[in-house]
């Protein structure tokens, strides 16, 4: 309890700052929301005892005291339709009060990076409340004023690409509040197979920083100088021998619109039944499952069926839109491996501990006997710190190979996820002649600070590329992907030990060989494309570029690019009275556009914000500052606030709870602070008071000077 304590103290004097400093009405009203947030949610207000629990209500014991926190019941379902290469998912977050009080539930939640939230709905009884999208901030006011006059209100946040925030307020006793998200998405195409990923969890992020600023969020973490929404992705986890009530059950309707050869689930037992339309319904063994992993669904195309071109289009407001997919038929020198230097960038930290450090030691011995002897090689561990193999990278040949699988060996987790100064050590590391230098980065991608990485990327990339293995049941996507995608590389997921052989010869048949750069599409019409520029692409990768286009005409396109061996040009069939319809495609194209002006935000690009919201506003699609909020206009709540609680997560599968998170804090159960945390209780309770009394000298002063 004395963590609990230093807590509440630190907040109460950290608010009062802000009290002591807001210079106009706005900022004295959000602080005083603040500390009021506070005191209940470190207080634990929603607190019954023993003898007042219900039958089949859920509560959390406060750990040192015969109190019990009561929850609200969450209940996912998801179902996600295929058809072609897009999916359309719907997700039902069922919320149930079974207390005897008003609740307004906070619940932290992951989807696919790669989706585009285009509606969401709060059904309550048999009342449809279509949810409306606004800017953040105004989306925000709309929620907060409906919750204060008594009224149900939902509200869905992005904090990031992959990260979401569902609110939900007065949630009266007996109640059954579902909030519909939908949204859709391309499928990942590679040598023949399709591959579909359902997030489940968001896992526990290393959060870095300098110095605390506040607590915007609610969750265990507080916000740091360098992830300043630290506590907006950190929601509460449950400890071991507790559960959280949360559930989830999935559904998929695949229609590939090709024959299939094989269906293949590693993360979850799976029914497979065939229809007679030749489609598949695929459903978990169980009909509800805990959520604690990602979802991870393959298929592959009967041999001589693989697509090698594919065009959908829709049309939106006068415009036409279009994806267009191919494989680049494209002939490729394969009988002289390019030298190669791969610096092997490491995860050891405590979130890698278990299963996930013995696939990263797995993937790490295959990929050593991969190396040719031409090749050069160096490993990076890292966790708080990090450690080098070599001071520099060495060859490959046997007996350095030796003693790199003794390094591999040795490699334990525990610790914080510090990946920035690994990667930039990585990148920085001179790169020896006639070589072509490869970064493999391996992690589960668990930490907060993903801005900071990619600015990294961009500053020291120089002439390296970075391939990203994603390891373990939940990794982070966002970074993955991202970092990919900064380097030039391509990117993996090894969800299972059965996967690595597999995994880790795909990722060096591209290493081993030219990839296509420089690459462009020429079409006889003008249309707005997307991605900008088109990212390179390796052996076995498609094609895949979106378009709008006010041209109904258009006909004909020539594909350019260059390999190692020279240049190429391919002419491609776009005739959009042919193409299949699928009306997700102008939803998918401002997905895309807005990831490129995301990226343009990032690098400075001042008028790139407002250029988002227009066009999330016009797409009615989420964003980092658009959001969905419904609200029913109807009191139900007279009488008293909702009494905020913050639901909890399940730890990810084969996570080690006491290597995540501190031994000194588990006693708090509901909002433990992680080994990875920036300040210890204790320095920054010192540190506050401080502040505290440099703030009463300068006010002092003030009133001297008058």
């Amino acid at each position: 309890m004395k963590n609990q304590i230093y807590y509440n103290i630190c907040l109460l004097l950290y608010l009062f700052l802000g009290l002591l400093f807001a210079e106009n009405q706005s900022e004295f009203n959000s602080s005083m929301d603040s500390l009021r947030q506070s005191i209940t949610l470190y207080n634990n207000n929603a607190l019954i005892k023993m003898n007042e629990i219900r039958t089949g209500t859920l509560v959390r014991k406060i750990e040192e005291s015969n109190m019990y926190e009561v929850l609200p019941e969450l209940k996912t379902n998801v179902s996600i339709s295929v058809d072609g290469m897009v999916s359309t998912t719907i997700v039902d977050q069922v919320f149930t009060n079974p207390s005897t009080v008003p609740l307004e539930a906070i619940y932290v939640f992951p989807l696919p990076i790669g989706g585009a939230v285009n509606d969401m709905k709060m059904i309550v009884n048999d009342r449809f409340i279509q949810g409306i999208i606004k800017e953040k901030v105004e989306a925000k006011e709309i929620y907060e004023k409906a919750k204060k006059e008594g009224k149900r209100a939902s509200l869905t946040e992005q904090s990031r690409p992959n990260i979401f925030t569902n609110s939900v307020a007065n949630i009266m006793p007996g109640d059954t509040i579902i909030v519909r998200l939908s949204y859709v998405e391309t499928l990942h195409y590679e040598d023949g197979k399709f591959s579909l990923r359902f997030p489940m969890v968001v896992g526990p992020r290393y959060i870095p920083g300098n110095k605390v600023i506040g607590y915007s969020g609610n969750g265990w973490a507080l916000d740091t100088d360098i992830v300043p929404d630290a506590s907006q992705i950190t929601p509460p986890v449950i400890p071991p021998g507790m559960r959280s009530g949360n559930v989830i059950s999935l559904s998929v309707n695949l229609n590939a619109g090709l024959p299939i050869e094989n269906i293949n689930c590693v993360s979850h037992k799976i029914s497979k039944n065939k229809l007679n339309t030749g489609k598949y319904k695929i459903t978990l063994s169980e009909d509800s499952v805990i959520p604690n992993k990602d979802f991870v669904l393959d298929y592959t195309i009967k041999s001589g069926d693989h697509p090698q071109a594919a065009l959908f289009t829709s049309t939106k407001d006068g415009d036409d839109y279009f994806m267009l997919m191919t494989i680049p038929p494209v002939e490729v020198n394969k009988t002289k491996p390019i030298p190669k230097e791969i610096i092997f960038v490491v995860d050891v930290s405590g979130s890698m501990s278990g299963i996930s450090i013995e696939q990263t030691r797995n993937s790490l011995e295959l990929a050593l006997t991969k190396l040719n002897p031409e090749d050069y090689f160096n490993i990076i561990a890292f966790q708080t710190n990090f450690s080098l193999f070599s001071s520099s990278s060495i060859p490959a040949n046997d007996k350095n190979i030796l003693q790199g699988t003794k390094f591999i060996r040795g490699l334990k987790a525990g610790g914080g996820t510090e990946a920035y100064p690994a990667l930039t050590e990585a990148m920085r590391m001179k790169k020896q002649s006639e070589t072509l230098k490869m970064i493999i980065f391996l992690t589960d991608g668990c930490l907060g600070n993903e801005t900071e990485v990619f600015n990294a990327i961009d500053r020291h990339l120089g002439n390296s590329r970075i391939f990203s293995i994603g390891i373990g049941s939940a990794p982070n996507s966002y970074l993955l992907e991202k970092a990919s995608k900064l380097g030039r590389g391509t990117f993996t997921y090894i969800s299972s030990v059965s996967e690595v052989e597999k995994k880790m010869n795909n990722l060096f048949m591209k290493l081993e060989y030219p990839v296509l750069t420089d690459l462009d599409l020429y079409l006889d019409h003008p249309a707005e494309l997307h991605p900008k520029p088109i990212p390179d692409l390796y052996i076995g990768e498609p094609f895949i570029v979106f378009g709008k286009t006010n041209k109904h005409t258009l006909k004909d396109a020539t594909l350019i690019g260059k390999t190692s061996d020279g240049y190429f040009k391919t002419k491609l069939s776009v005739d959009l009275s042919q193409a299949q319809h699928n009306p997700a495609i102008p939803t998918l194209w401002a997905r895309q556009k807005i990831n490129g002006l995301m990226g343009d935000l990032r690098l400075g690009a001042s008028d790139s914000k407002q250029k988002i919201i227009d066009l999330a506003i016009e797409h009615k699609i989420m964003s980092k500052f658009t959001s969905f909020v419904a609200v029913e206009h109807k009191m139900v709540n007279p009488d008293e606030s909702p009494l905020k609680v913050a639901i909890p997560t399940n730890l990810p599968e084969g996570w080690d709870f006491e290597k995540v998170f501190s031994k000194t804090t588990q006693s708090m159960k509901a909002i433990p602070m992680p080994k990875t945390a920036t300040n210890e209780p204790l320095w920054f309770l010192i540190g506050t008071l401080l502040l505290l009394i440099s703030a009463v000298t300068k006010l002092s002063l003030v009133r001297l000077r008058k």
